[in-house]
């Protein structure tokens, strides 16, 4: 799969968005913050909607384990995965964009997010917006920090079998990776060509 350079602005989650940019803030001058220095309020972000993974390294790669886990994560795959790697909890029909988004992440330093989407039984598009934020020290990346969100702006869904149906059908509609001083400074571009437009018009 093919990433763009991406801002903030791109991430269409109010939480996510806050939690990308409170992860460049902490970074402040280095490529990501660690884990120590990562300390998001709950109010920041849902911890329910997050997941902590150790990044081990292998001779042909990485493997990905799980040190936390939120409820809701665990509700959307019926799973507990403490302990467990990526590779055993995902299951087939993601496995192989969720480690390469992961990869992506180690490799590159960035911020990784992804829109991917499903339909319901009437037919309703839901949409799953994956953020991954590296963690570390020293340029290298030792834990990644994952939010899952799920939405339904037309239909509903249940939690407890709404991984079947990524399962079933799943499209990719965004693949970005965010630097932690690229992306702030893209956003504030952004908002200084807002600004211009507003007075021009």
């Amino acid at each position: 799969m093919q990433y763009t350079d991406g801002s903030f602005a791109d991430v269409k989650s109010i939480s996510q968005q806050a939690m990308c940019r409170y992860w460049a803030r902490t970074a402040g001058d280095l490529r990501f913050p660690s884990l120590d220095q990562f300390r998001p309020e709950a109010r920041l972000h849902d911890p329910k909607q997050l997941i902590i993974w150790s990044v081990e390294r292998r001779a042909d790669g990485h493997t990905f384990r799980a040190l936390y886990q939120g409820a809701s994560v665990g509700e959307v795959f019926n799973s507990s995965w403490a302990g467990k790697s990526m590779d055993e909890v995902l299951p087939p029909a993601l496995k192989e964009f969720g480690l390469a988004a992961a990869e992506q992440c180690v490799s590159s330093g960035c911020a990784i997010y992804n829109v991917f989407s499903t339909y319901n039984s009437g037919g309703h598009a839901i949409d799953c917006e994956r953020l991954l934020l590296p963690l570390g020290r020293e340029g290298r990346v030792e834990q990644m920090v994952g939010s899952l969100q799920l939405i339904s702006m037309a239909g509903s869904f249940n939690r407890e079998t709404v991984i079947r149906h990524f399962e079933w059908k799943m499209d990719v509609s965004c693949a970005i990776r965010i630097y932690a001083s690229g992306g702030l400074r893209q956003s504030s571009q952004s908002t200084r060509e807002e600004r211009e437009a507003h007075r021009t018009s």
